[in-house]
């Protein structure tokens, strides 16, 4: 998506996206589903896994490929790369143009959704990405594109059912406007189930088959199944 274009758009193709917290960052997979028992989890459930192993050095840092795979599919899946180094939930570095970074990455059974920032001179290009470890399948791709200073549709943060279904939150700039939304992809149906100034994009949550997210200070709750 060229840096023009990219203002105010979110273009869905293919079907849908999701994310996962870092919560098992910096172990390794010794007692991992899957994989090479040697690299670093970044997260794992019962039937799939992702992990990273070094790439070499950008001009930004080291690089890392992160690798997906499930039982039953002896062949990872290359499911992101970037050459930032992570922080908790969420991984910092990126040093300027040409850099990629990792805002989220979901794991639910064996789908797997990743957010990815693209950054250029005055634009940052987000791409939302969700795979079937089991088949090696893309079930959702989005993408999204900001300019600096603060004009066009930046990708907050996205949640993942086992189905595949996603839900992803946005933000939106213009030179008077800024408001948050919420997003919904089941299936091939897509949705946006909340838009508007007061809308805590980052406030999005999986609890159990239910999303919620906060809009003018009250808990707003929608089914993901």
């Amino acid at each position: 998506m060229s840096p023009r274009s990219a203002l105010a758009t979110a273009a869905l193709c293919a079907v849908g996206y999701l994310v996962l917290s870092a919560s098992a960052s910096g172990s390794h997979g010794s007692n991992a589903p899957c994989g090479p028992a040697r690299a670093q989890t970044v997260v794992a459930d019962r039937v799939a896994r992702v992990y990273r192993v070094p790439a070499g050095h950008g001009p930004f840092g080291k690089l890392y490929d992160y690798h997906g795979c499930a039982i039953g599919n002896a062949k990872a899946q290359l499911v992101a790369r970037t050459a930032s180094q992570p922080h908790g939930n969420r991984v910092y570095g990126c040093g300027g143009p040409g850099c990629s970074l990792i805002t989220a990455i979901r794991l639910a059974g064996a789908k797997v959704g990743v957010i990815v920032e693209h950054h250029g001179i005055d634009f940052v290009d987000g791409t939302l990405t969700v795979r079937d470890l089991a088949d090696g399948r893309l079930v959702h791709r989005l993408q999204t594109g900001w300019i600096a200073p603060d004009r066009g549709v930046r990708l907050i943060t996205c949640v993942l059912a086992p189905s595949g279904n996603v839900a992803w939150s946005t933000e939106t700039s213009s030179a008077t406007h800024h408001y948050g939304s919420i997003h919904r992809a089941i299936g091939h149906t897509l949705s946006t189930l909340d838009s508007g100034p007061k809308v805590r994009a980052s406030s999005l949550r999986l609890r159990g088959g239910t999303v919620e997210w906060i809009d003018a200070g009250r808990r707003v709750h929608a089914l993901l199944p």
